[in-house]
């Protein structure tokens, strides 16, 4: 076969370009877009216009040391938070932030300490001392974020640190956030009457 379709074969008509593959006529097609009646030609200098998805998205405030959780002291661990993503996505996180509060008789806490990013779920307690034995945690780590206690912005109600990152992430739904004080001072809901509690809120840029 040849390439090429005539129509109205036997009184003259417009050739359709094809390409012939050996067992078909397969149709050449320009790609257009625009409203009824009306069309534009893409080319290399006119792209197809497309919806995209939202680039940078926020998780959203989760906790990650509550009022009721076990005191932490230096070099413990608290609970994990899971930072839902809102899909499946890779990426790369660009920054979050960390609120310390305080409503019962204890303190704003501030001081040293590490953020911790994981690809799956450490099932970390407050006070915990250790990450799970053989390693299996570290492996998951995706970042690490060092706390310095000039890092807080804090008044009579309240402390809150901003960090600026570039942590890319493989595909995930959820990450897992961590945080290890390090400071032998700022010892989170250490006395009766204490209500401190410490939140995560992140942004990324969703790739995929």
């Amino acid at each position: 076969m040849a390439n090429n379709i005539l129509l109205n074969p036997g009184t003259g008509g417009d050739n359709v370009r094809t390409d012939d593959d050996g067992t078909a006529e397969w149709q050449y097609v320009k790609l257009a877009f625009g409203a009824d009646g009306t069309r534009t030609i893409v080319e290399a200098t006119v792209g197809l216009p497309i919806a995209p998805f939202a680039a940078i998205i926020e998780t959203g405030i989760q906790q990650i040391i509550g009022i009721n959780d076990a005191a932490m002291t230096q070099n413990e661990y608290s609970s994990t938070a899971d930072l839902s993503l809102g899909g499946t996505f890779s990426g790369e996180i660009l920054g979050f932030i960390l609120s310390s509060l305080e409503s019962g008789s204890g303190a704003v806490q501030e001081g040293t300490g590490t953020v911790y990013f994981f690809d799956a779920d450490p099932n970390t307690t407050s006070g915990d001392t250790d990450l799970a034995a053989a390693g299996a945690e570290h492996n998951t780590v995706i970042g690490i974020v060092k706390i310095a206690a000039a890092d807080w912005d804090s008044d009579a109600n309240g402390a809150v640190v901003h960090k600026t990152v570039a942590l890319p992430f493989h595909a995930l739904a959820t990450i897992f956030c961590v945080y290890r004080t390090t400071d032998p001072v700022a010892l989170w809901n250490s006395a009766a009457g204490d209500d401190e509690r410490l939140n995560i809120n992140m942004w990324f840029r969703r790739d995929s």
